[in-house]
């Protein structure tokens, strides 16, 4: 690697600073009710974490999450601004999302001896690409996907990550947490997870060091409090794949047969990767575009007859005109 050209730093600085400029004129030209320092705290926010979040992505492929954590500090500095809610914790969580991905990729291209600048440009055209096609396939799905985003669209385009993206804005942003979970709400107790979350690390690491031999020194805290943070919108479903492939593989097959774990491990996931996703583009084409019903047996049909999708677990249904909440907010 020593035989090509380093990324110059001043490229990256370069690039933040125009994407730094191109942010401040959006939240402040457009009626994103998200002020200037709002904006430059979800960046410093972002840029704080990046190492600690990148050090456990690193350690364990396990990425944790910081939606819950900046919509609940930006509603409690800016209360009653969903939009404004959503922008931040794009900035605050999303921009340090990118940033792993652009070390993953980063790191790949290392192993693989790819020269550094053409990865650099890589990532930076296509990201800048992605932007658009985004937006072109959204228009497009709004404009001509039949019941999209609702529960009983007939392909399952039913939105699970909007929806929580949407309920998040109205909770954390419209209602906001002083309401919620401060002191004396309705879920003010769930205030002292924060104090749970920063103590429990220090407990493992004392227990671990009195008994060396225990299976404790495996316990990690953040991945334990952040392996539920994708519930929702993943359902048990997703988390039961997620647990049995990982125990084959990371269990089951390492320790048995550690050489070819060694050798088709990592590929074997990629390819599942990319099997999803070209599985997803058949089944469009062969399927959904050509109005063909989809194969139905027990597999297919399974997660659709348990009591939480078809929310019959719910002892008590809120009626029209009442409400499970307070009556009146302080």
């Amino acid at each position: 690697m020593q035989k090509y050209k380093p990324v110059p730093g001043w490229w990256y600085i370069a690039f933040f600073l125009v994407m730094m400029a191109m942010a401040l004129a959006a939240v402040c030209a457009y009626p994103t009710h998200l002020t200037w320092w709002a904006l430059i705290i979800a960046l410093i926010i972002s840029l704080a974490w990046t190492i600690p979040i990148g050090i456990i992505y690193a350690t364990t492929n396990i990425h944790l999450g910081l939606n819950v954590f900046t919509e609940y500090i930006v509603g409690y500095m800016l209360p009653g601004r969903p939009i404004a809610l959503m922008l931040f914790k794009t900035y605050g969580y999303i921009t340090m999302n990118q940033a792993h991905a652009f070390l993953s990729d980063l790191k790949l291209a290392h192993y693989l001896k790819i020269p550094q600048r053409p990865v650099f440009w890589g990532q930076l055209v296509a990201t800048i690409w992605s932007c658009f096609v985004q937006l072109g396939v959204l228009e497009w799905a709004l404009g001509h996907i039949e019941g999209i985003c609702t529960s009983d669209q007939k392909n399952n385009f039913t939105c699970p990550g909007p929806r929580v993206f949407f309920n998040a804005s109205v909770i954390f942003g419209l209602i906001g947490p002083q309401r919620i979970f401060s002191s004396g709400a309705i879920y003010g107790s769930l205030q002292y997870f924060w104090l749970a979350g920063a103590l429990l690390p220090f407990v493992i690491y004392f227990l671990a060091r009195a008994f060396p031999k225990s299976k404790i020194r495996f316990f990690s805290a953040p991945i334990f409090f952040g392996g539920m943070s994708e519930l929702p919108p993943a359902t048990p479903l997703s988390y039961l794949s997620w647990c049995l492939y990982g125990f084959i593989f990371q269990k089951y097959i390492k320790n048995r047969w550690r050489g070819w774990w060694m050798r088709f491990n990592y590929i074997t996931s990629a390819g599942l990767d990319a099997g999803l996703a070209i599985c997803t583009i058949v089944i469009i084409a062969a399927l959904n575009l050509t109005g063909t019903g989809f194969p139905d047996w027990w597999g297919n049909r399974a997660p659709s007859n348990t009591m939480d999708y078809l929310e019959t677990a719910v002892q008590k249904k809120v009626g029209s005109g009442e409400i499970f909440g307070p009556r009146t907010w302080g």
